[in-house]
């Protein structure tokens, strides 16, 4: 299978899809397209006046400050739900201004807002938290108005969630943490999280983000800058982790469709992965891994302007398409890159 690059939707970063309407950030206003970006019209604005006018009129300062929008879910009945910095927005359908529903105390913004299979949202805190202060989940049961601890992380056992992850296939609600040897968790909750179980804990083999699910195995790329990183596959029968293939850098976003998979290594400089690209790599089944993009990052300091990397919409790969945003990546920072697949022997 091979990929060639169709066209650039310049300074719109894609986010989601709802039947056939594409919604993109740009800044704090939300835009969507019919036509797979030909033509955008408004969706909405960020009721955010803090942060909304830095990320409106300067990209590289909304960087520095981590004012952006990075994710947005659409849900059943047409809600919109956006996280922005320090803040949960919501806008019900009809509405074009996105409120805010959620301030987030402690951090600059959860990693991800899972939905599970009843239209139940999640998010995990995500913050610095140098002390191992406890550690809580999120949840709303009203399409993201209203929002309750559901479960806490004891002090001093981790350091911060990197993801909520619905399983389809077996009806679980899986999360990732981090970040020192002992935190890194990969778990799951088949409650609702009224309590957990722990499937893996220990180093940085286990150490992930973004969580992968197929029929009969989960993958994920490894997240660390201590080791060398891997994309892994647990086998769901026999509860093990194989190591598929090794990567340049820690990978940050990932995304499947249950039969096709891709994910981004992130430039994050260390003594062991010291690569300054973020590559792209795809699996037509989830087991054999080919490179596919690379692109470099950008000149400015990945400490203050962030790591460079690629990311992927809640869609990312849809008919024979792969979507990707670059982020701190040179010429295409802000702006969403889409590949087509040519089909060969490996369908």
């Amino acid at each position: 299978m091979k990929f060639q690059k169709e066209k650039v939707l310049n300074n719109y970063i894609v986010l989601a899809r709802k039947d056939k309407i594409v919604y993109a950030a740009k800044g704090y206003q939300i835009y969507i397209s019919e036509n797979d970006g030909k033509n955008w019209e408004l969706d909405g604005k960020i009721k955010d006046i803090k942060y909304g006018t830095v990320a409106n009129l300067n990209r590289l300062v909304a960087r520095l400050l981590r004012a952006e929008i990075t994710s947005l879910i659409v849900l059943e009945d047409g809600t919109r739900i956006a996280v922005g910095k320090k803040a949960i927005f919501r806008a019900k359908v009809g509405e074009k201004i996105y409120r805010k529903t959620f301030s987030i105390l402690r951090g600059t913004r959860p990693l991800n807002i899972c939905v599970d299979g009843k239209g139940i949202l999640y998010f995990g805190e995500y913050l610095s938290n140098k002390k191992r202060d406890s550690v809580s989940i999120y949840r709303s049961s009203n399409n993201g108005e209203d929002w309750e601890i559901c479960y806490t992380f004891p002090a001093n056992t981790i350091r911060h969630i990197h993801g909520i992850h619905y399983d389809k296939y077996e009806d679980k609600l899986w999360f990732t943490t981090g970040d020192l040897d002992g935190e890194c968790i990969i778990g799951y909750s088949d409650n609702n999280f009224y309590d957990i179980k722990i499937f893996k804990q220990g180093g940085q083999l286990y150490r992930a983000v973004d969580l992968m699910f197929f029929k009969d195995f989960i993958l994920y790329g490894t997240d660390t800058e201590t080791a060398k990183n891997y994309i892994c596959k647990i086998d769901r029968t026999k509860k093990n982790i194989e190591c598929l293939q090794k990567i340049q850098g820690s990978v940050l976003s990932a995304f499947s469709n249950g039969q096709y998979a891709v994910l981004s290594t992130a430039v994050e400089p260390s003594e062991v992965n010291k690569d300054l690209q973020a590559h792209v790599w795809f699996s037509h089944n989830g087991k054999d891994w080919i490179e596919i993009f690379q692109a470099d990052k950008d000149s400015m300091s990945a400490h203050y302007f962030q790591f460079g990397r690629f990311k992927f919409p809640k869609f990312a790969i849809e008919n024979n398409r792969i979507y990707l945003t670059g982020h701190a990546l040179k010429d295409i920072d802000g702006s969403t890159l889409i590949l087509k697949m040519n089909k060969g022997d490996k369908d």
